[in-house]
């Protein structure tokens, strides 16, 4: 039996509904959308505990050293594996106060250029630098460039590129505005300026700030090296190094949570499933193919046949259920969605391998000298 006869007879078979491929492929969309979508809905959990997690500070390091720490060790500290910024904080004796407020001022705080990307961060969640974003290029001494806390530009509505008076006569250019809720996390920055200056080692900060995930092994330890070294032994005031927010834990192993998740078995499950169905399905036309083999059809042409019937309402399954990999594609901007479509796709891949292993099963089985009984019990 040549190729052109299997498929000719593999045609007709769909065609005619002798195969029942319109409900088979519905009932596989079902299962593959089912158990799909499950296992997206958890990793998407995952993800988004992952996110609020790294957002509220949960990743942030703190060292905290008056006076002892170097600017421009700390900002080097980004070139770690892990580290998505690092740089240097200290309060200013100055305060900010607004020509529209004169009677409130804004308590400012001196940060390096990297501290601005720790702040911007858990504000817009992707790398932000100071210098390309500043919106005026005026860089005159009577203009300052400043990131704003969101309580404190709210009374102007204020945002990045505009421009405010001081009661002193000078002008702020507004180069970010970052938010900072009240979840935990470290206090005075909820209402606060920041004015990047440069990392300059001549010039001491008071907090090494480090944002790191995945979590760096041996931070701690790390953070250190953004000291001056300049402390002798009888300072009274010890480093300190605490995370910057640990309402939401100390610790997220997000790695453990992805592994031992209960929807990582939805490809087996698939797999299964898929299985039982494609031998169904194939099964209950033994006594049709019984009468093919005691035609005399090869039994090695008639799997085929039944492979490519399998095959064609096993695609069309995945196609009707594509819908679902799509939205996931489309809800997930961050680096994340590549990897969890890759994840979502071994569904549909497990469900198109059971089907056709099922179908084999089914014709394996099938005997031509059973062809009496077959027909006696249909």
């Amino acid at each position: 039996m040549r190729l052109t006869g299997m498929l000719g007879e593999a045609w007709r078979d769909l065609i005619t509904g002798t195969s029942h491929a319109c409900a088979l492929a519905v009932g596989l969309a079902c299962l593959i959308t089912l158990l799909a979508g499950a296992d997206g809905l958890t990793i998407m959990g995952i993800q988004r505990q992952t996110d609020g997690y790294v957002a509220s500070g949960g990743s942030t390091w703190i060292l905290e050293y008056p006076n002892h720490i170097d600017g421009a060790a700390c900002d080097r500290l980004v070139s770690l594996d892990g580290v998505e910024a690092a740089g240097a904080v200290r309060q200013s004796d100055n305060k900010l106060v607004f020509a529209a407020l004169p009677s409130t001022s804004v308590p400012l705080y001196d940060i390096t250029p990297g501290a601005a990307d720790v702040f911007m961060l858990s504000t817009t969640g992707t790398q932000w630098q100071y210098g390309k974003s500043r919106a005026s290029g005026n860089t005159t001494a009577s203009r300052e460039g400043a990131l704003l806390s969101r309580e404190a530009a709210e009374p102007f509505q204020a945002q990045s590129g505009q421009s405010l008076a001081l009661k002193d006569g000078r002008h702020l250019d507004v180069v970010g505005v970052f938010n900072w809720p009240d979840d935990g996390r470290k206090s005075g920055f909820s209402y606060a300026a920041l004015t990047p200056v440069p990392a300059d080692s001549s010039v001491s900060f008071s907090q090494c700030w480090v944002r790191a995930w995945p979590q760096t092994k041996n931070i701690e330890s790390l953070l250190r090296l953004a000291s001056d070294g300049s402390a002798s032994a009888t300072t009274a005031d010890r480093p300190q190094i605490y995370k910057l927010n640990t309402t939401k834990g100390s610790e997220l192993d997000s790695a453990l949570l992805f592994t031992s998740r209960l929807t990582a078995f939805a490809p087996w499950i698939a797999l299964a499933a898929a299985l039982v169905l494609g031998f169904i399905a194939t099964r209950i036309r033994k006594l049709e193919m019984a009468s093919a083999l005691h035609c005399g059809v090869p039994k090695t042409a008639l799997i085929t046949q039944i492979l490519l019937e399998t095959a064609t309402w096993g695609i069309a399954g995945i196609i009707l259920a594509s819908p679902l990999l799509a939205w996931v594609w489309l809800n997930n901007t961050t680096a994340e969605a590549e990897s969890l479509t890759d994840t979502l796709l071994r569904v549909p891949a497990a469900a198109l391998l059971g089907v056709l292993l099922g179908a084999f099963l089914a014709v394996l089985l099938t005997r031509e000298n059973h062809l009496l009984k077959y027909f006696k019990n249909r």
